[in-house]
């Protein structure tokens, strides 16, 4: 009953991003991702007999608080990074905050069922490998490892920010073979990759779900990685896959340590604990959060009754016709009969609605936004076309000469990816 619930629902959403309908779109990737946890719980409960959401649900509710809190730690480290920025996003603060903690909840129970679903399947049950041999020496060095790691993309991050997706590994796991019920190390010492090859695949299986859900969102990220922009599979450049099968690893890390960290110290049990280090990691959340929303968040979600890039005249009988989000609008516009029909609909002239397809575009593109196109336009970009002329530099100049803003951080990386897009859109000859 509950797979069949979470498949239908996973069904419906994609239905509704497809035809449009709304607020489907906005929230499909939460739709899609708690409807996949939600059937790899109920697939993992029909194979082991174990269900996180029916047997432990307070585990599973702390495993998506924990999640929220440690997925907010790579959201500040981004400020730093510049890797990656959310468009489209809800106008209101409240609401667009209250989507960031169900989204960030769902990466922890997320690697944790699907890490389940590849053990339960079978398949790489155990990879021998030559014993490793530890030493303390080696305890050093890891940590050291793990200290560079967490600090060189934070000094240097164009060159080094690979480098944070595996950092907690490096400085947590030597705790773990030494005091937590599992480690990955204490695996290895026994020739045993197996558990650590499975974690791998799972955050693979994670990543590339994860691309999947979030391109086909109208809220979304994307990336602005230094050197690896051409080659892309969805949002994410190919080799950025990469990091997903060591960010699984980091998470089971993580984990492992609470847990055995927990464990060891009996006081943490105590309710007044309990309760103060839910507050203070609220409040650690929220922090973060009034920090990042300016530089990252960077354009939000305009229905076309509200749309300034169309005259009032145009956006009003379009929205009277029930046209509410840009992207039905533009599926009408770039349809020549569809125009002509709404044309007449709208008591609109042929050239109007022709003028209106080049702002929709814009307004559209890799989720520029309508202040972006606006913006835009007073450079005299008024079509997606236009951004090919320009070099990244030079419109990044453009747009701040009009007033800086937190957002303009990372101003030259994003006019990157709007140009490169166009310039692909120009070559395609879409």
């Amino acid at each position: 009953m509950i797979l069949a619930l979470g498949i239908l629902v996973l069904a419906a959403a994609t239905a509704g991003l497809v035809l449009l309908v709304e607020p489907v779109p906005t929230w499909y990737f939460h739709l899609a991702w708690w409807s996949y946890v939600v059937c790899a719980d109920d697939l993992n409960r029909r194979r082991t007999g174990g269900s996180l959401l029916r047997d432990r649900p307070r585990r599973f509710f702390w495993l998506a608080a924990a999640s929220v809190a440690w997925w907010t730690l790579f959201e500040a480290i981004n400020l730093r990074l510049g890797n990656w920025y959310y468009v489209m996003d809800v106008p209101s603060r409240a609401l667009r905050w209250a989507g960031g903690v169900v989204a960030f909840a769902t990466v922890l129970p997320a690697v944790v069922e699907t890490l389940a679903l590849v053990e339960s399947s079978g398949v790489m049950r155990s990879v021998r490998v030559a014993p490793l041999r530890w030493s303390p020496a080696k305890e050093v060095s890891c940590q050291a490892l793990g200290a560079s790691c967490f600090a060189l993309p934070l000094l240097w991050p164009d060159v080094f920010f690979p480098l944070t997706w595996g950092s907690f590994v490096f400085l947590l796991e030597p705790w773990n073979r030494r005091h937590a019920r599992r480690s990955f190390l204490r695996d290895l010492e026994a020739g045993e990759a197996g558990p650590l090859v499975r974690t791998l695949v799972a955050g693979l299986a994670c990543g590339l779900l994860w691309e999947t859900w979030n391109f086909w969102a109208r809220t979304k990220w994307i990336y602005t990685v230094p050197v690896f922009e051409e080659l892309k599979l969805f949002e994410m450049p190919l080799l950025g896959f990469l990091g997903f099968p060591p960010f699984a690893v980091q998470c089971i890390v993580l984990l492992r340590f609470v847990r055995g960290w927990l464990a060891r110290h009996a006081w943490t049990a105590a309710p007044a604990f309990r309760r103060s280090a839910l507050i203070a990691g609220a409040a650690a959340v929220l922090g973060v959060f009034a920090c990042v929303d300016p530089v990252t968040v960077d354009s939000f979600y305009v229905p076309v009754a509200k749309l300034p890039v169309l005259p009032p005249t145009v956006r009003a009988r379009l929205a009277a016709l029930g046209f509410s989000s840009p992207e039905r609008l533009r599926r009408a516009l770039d349809d020549p009969g569809e125009r002509a029909r709404l044309a007449e609909a709208a008591a609109l002239g042929a050239d109007e609605l022709e003028r209106a397809r080049a702002p929709v575009a814009l307004v559209l593109h890799q989720g520029l936004g309508a202040d972006r196109a606006l913006r835009l336009e007073r450079v005299g970009v008024r079509r997606v076309e236009d951004l090919a002329r320009w070099a990244p530099e030079s419109l990044a100049a453009a747009l701040r000469a009009q007033g800086p803003q937190p957002r303009d951080r990372f101003l030259e990386r994003r006019a990157g990816v709007w140009i490169r897009a166009a310039r692909r859109r120009a070559l395609s000859g879409r």
